[in-house]
């Protein structure tokens, strides 16, 4: 909301699924803007208004539970790497990397960096936030899990940093591109004091409604496009709606798919959300599920391309039948995509006995909408189906533990690391937590992925993966959603880093 691997993160950041939020640092594009509007386009200075449903929970992004949060810390601060436009790894604090062995990964650091209070960024700054996470708490234990095998950093020098894993890891690289570095000065009170090295820095602070910005000229990507900001939380869409009409709100985050329809005068950007929207199979609850014949008549019973205009206002990809989409490693052009065929699903469903099936789907009441559609398809060919609305908390208990509802309607949210590694309730599972998909081979090479450090070996692993779970039906493939964000055409640019946050100090003037 999105939502990928479902530790802490998946979980908190299923408040942002629907509509999305993003990851640190990276290469930055640009995504120009009809300037058509009265008033002309921005003046460089200007102030800037981003407007979310939810913002971040802590000025410290190793402390911050929501993925939303990514939207503020990406302002304020940098990661040791980012993405480019095509999703590669990109420079961001690190200038260079390599591997210099299975268990060791070396970056070369950018040299002149400060911190917003004027501290020194060095290799020791890196070895100091990495033994913070990996030596840390609970209160750290959400951005602790992007680190994966990491076990620690070490300066070569003060521009050079080691890290070194305790198993190999194919994915350490985009691992560093979801760790923020922030100040060691400010570690004791970061949740109140922020100071890191990006564009922006904090002058103001009120928990779970505003951040106040200023630009930060001793930045090493500061611009002079705007010289301050505001990320205001406006939790219901309606008021949302009303201050980006009133001109009180530059770029708003978190509206409906349906909401940004009705508000088509403004500039829409929609990039990938990162994620594929599905429905898992919970077979413990239902055992009818179980049987591959029922699994494909539920697939059989969804008309995609409907899902994606009614469910999502076309602001999405109709799924072809996988979990990863097209510019992911391990995404299979080959694999047949699923049809729409009602009449086979009532076939099949006879076939298995399991005519007159009742299928409740549990959600949030971020996915209600689109929730209520899917059951709408499964009525259609027999199936008794209701959505079944619970709190957030209560959700991410029931994605992660134990489910007493036979369908869950989420988001597999990959877009943090890129890669199928994310999507971790489809792998191996502790004893306590319910399986999402009972199949071993799948397992087996989800663990070989997750050490194999041969990209075309770990590309044929992650198909082979694509294929056991299209063949077996082991989800209910909806869409490949997309973020929405509304912003007014008075914004010549709004940027966005390769990975679709937007970059505030690059929105503005083209000129």
């Amino acid at each position: 909301m999105p939502f990928a691997h479902l530790s802490r993160r998946d979980a908190l950041r299923l408040a942002l699924l629907a509509g999305g939020g993003l990851i640190s640092g990276g290469a930055l594009a640009g995504c120009k803007a009809d300037t058509s509007t009265a008033g002309g386009a921005i003046k460089p200075g200007a102030k800037i208004v981003f407007a979310s449903t939810t913002i971040t929970n802590s000025l410290d992004p190793h402390i911050a539970l929501s993925n939303v949060g990514r939207s503020y810390a990406v302002q304020v601060y940098d990661a040791l790497l980012g993405y480019d436009d095509a999703g590669a790894i990109a420079p961001a604090l690190a200038t260079a990397w390599k591997r210099v062995d299975e268990l060791t990964v070396e970056l070369t650091l950018r040299d002149g960096v400060t911190f917003h209070d004027g501290g020194a960024f060095d290799a020791e700054t890196v070895v100091a936030n990495i033994a913070r996470l990996t030596d840390g708490g609970a209160e750290v234990s959400a951005t602790k899990s992007f680190l994966g095998a990491v076990a620690k950093a070490t300066a070569v020098d003060a521009r050079t940093v080691r890290i070194t894993t305790t198993t190999p890891d194919p994915v350490l690289f985009n691992r560093l591109t979801r760790i923020d570095m922030v100040d060691p000065a400010v570690f004791g009170n970061a949740g109140d004091k922020a100071s890191g090295t990006g564009p922006f820095r904090v002058t103001g602070y009120t928990p779970g409604q505003r951040v106040e910005l200023e630009a930060f000229a001793g930045s090493w990507r500061a611009t002079d496009r705007v010289a301050s900001a505001t990320i205001q939380g406006i939790p219901d869409a309606g008021t949302m709606a009303s201050a980006l009409r009133a001109g009180e709100v530059d770029i708003a985050f978190g509206l409906g798919a349906t909401q940004a329809e009705q508000l088509r005068k403004f500039g829409i950007l929609h990039p990938s959300a990162g994620s594929a929207a599905i429905c898992s199979l919970i077979s413990d609850v239902e055992p009818k599920l179980a049987d591959p014949r029922v699994r494909e008549a539920l697939n059989l019973a969804i008309n995609r391309d409907e899902f994606v205009d009614a469910g999502l206002a076309g602001y999405g990809k109709p799924s072809n039948g996988q979990l990863l989409q097209e510019g992911m490693l391990g995404y299979d052009p080959s694999i047949t995509p699923v049809g729409f065929d009602p009449d086979r699903a009532r076939t099949l469903l006879k076939e298995a006995g399991a005519e007159g099936l009742r299928l409740n789907i549990a959600t949030t009441a971020i996915f209600k909408s689109q929730a209520e559609i899917v059951a709408g398809y499964l009525n259609a060919v027999g199936i008794e189906s209701e959505v079944e609305i619970q709190e957030l908390s209560l959700f991410i208990g029931t994605l992660l533990g134990t489910s007493r509802t036979p369908l869950l309607y989420w988001q597999t949210d990959y877009f943090d690391l890129r890669d199928i590694i994310s999507v971790t309730r489809f792998g191996p599972q502790p004893p306590q937590v319910q399986s999402h998909f009972d199949n071993e081979r799948y397992v087996e090479l989800y663990q070989q992925a997750g050490t194999e450090l041969d990209e075309t070996r770990r590309a044929g692993l992650i198909q082979e993966m694509a294929q056991i779970l299209r063949d077996e039906y082991g989800v209910l493939f909806l869409a490949w959603p997309d973020l929405v964000y509304i912003h007014n055409k008075r914004l010549a640019e709004v940027g966005m880093t390769g990975n679709s946050l937007v970059r505030l100090e690059l929105c503005g003037k083209t000129e």
